[in-house]
């Protein structure tokens, strides 16, 4: 197996840093760097948008999967995939909103937008230790092109509104909040167009992930990787249960496999 892999993707939040401390472990950057050093490209699959993945941003990688699948870039900046969500759907999404009275958030590649600090969305910043821009978001999404919305929703206001939805796609890595993309957007998909564009296949790919939207790539690579702190769905279609972020579960992981 170790001679296949050519390449491995790792998520952010929960898998490469830490919630407790925020960063990444020095034996997870060991690891990707000896990895690198062997050849192996390295590349970031994260919900998260490009300008907030300064966390990882001094670790030398070879691309980017940033919101989900969404966005998708080379590290000296050329997209290779990009999918925005059509002016009609974001429409219908504000109407929930209204409907409903949730708080939301906006990703375009710009920044991340709420329209106030809710007691959920500082819930949020403390986990991820990135606050949002406040501002009115249908007049953001007048002038940007929309990658995600998050809504924050309960599980069961989950299985309402979706439905509502049928071109969009929903998962989750934490309780507080729900990631909706474009219906066939994920890490997955993202991961293939990656690995088309460096002329590899997923035969070839491996990753590390933790929460729900990692569940599609996690699944699809040749080998797959959930952290010790990871959700049960994840740990359900991995190949491989590592221990956590904290635990050294990355290093530990790729010298398993004889990876580094």
């Amino acid at each position: 197996m170790k001679n296949r892999i050519k390449a491995v993707f790792f998520d952010i939040d929960g898998t490469l840093v830490s919630f407790t401390t925020h960063t990444v472990p020095d034996s997870a950057r060991k690891a990707i760097a000896r990895l690198r050093e062997r050849g192996v490209k390295v590349f970031i699959a994260t919900g998260r948008l490009l300008r907030h993945t300064d966390v990882v941003r001094d670790i030398e990688v070879d691309g980017y999967i940033t919101v989900n699948g969404s966005y998708c870039l080379t590290s000296s900046g050329e997209v290779i995939y990009e999918q925005s969500f059509p002016h009609d759907t974001v429409e219908r999404i504000f109407s929930l909103m209204d409907q409903y009275g949730f708080a939301m958030e906006l990703m375009t590649q710009e920044n991340i937008f709420v329209e106030k600090i809710t007691d959920e969305v500082q819930r949020a910043i403390d986990m991820v230790d990135i606050i949002p821009a406040v501002a009115p978001l249908r007049e953001i999404a007048a002038q940007q092109k929309v990658l995600q919305v998050c809504p924050y929703i309960s599980h069961e206001l989950e299985q309402e509104i979706l439905p509502q939805l049928p071109e969009c796609v929903g998962s989750r890595w934490t309780e507080l909040f729900m990631d909706v993309n474009m219906r066939g957007i994920d890490k997955s998909l993202a991961a293939v167009k990656v690995m088309e564009y460096y002329g590899l296949t997923m035969d070839e790919a491996m990753a590390f992930g933790d929460g729900g939207n990692d569940v599609s790539l996690v699944r699809d690579v040749a080998l797959g990787v959930a952290m010790g702190n990871a959700c049960q769905p994840l740990k359900d279609v991995a190949d491989y249960v590592t221990s956590g972020v904290d635990e050294d579960g990355v290093s530990r992981a790729l010298e398993y496999f004889e990876l580094i």
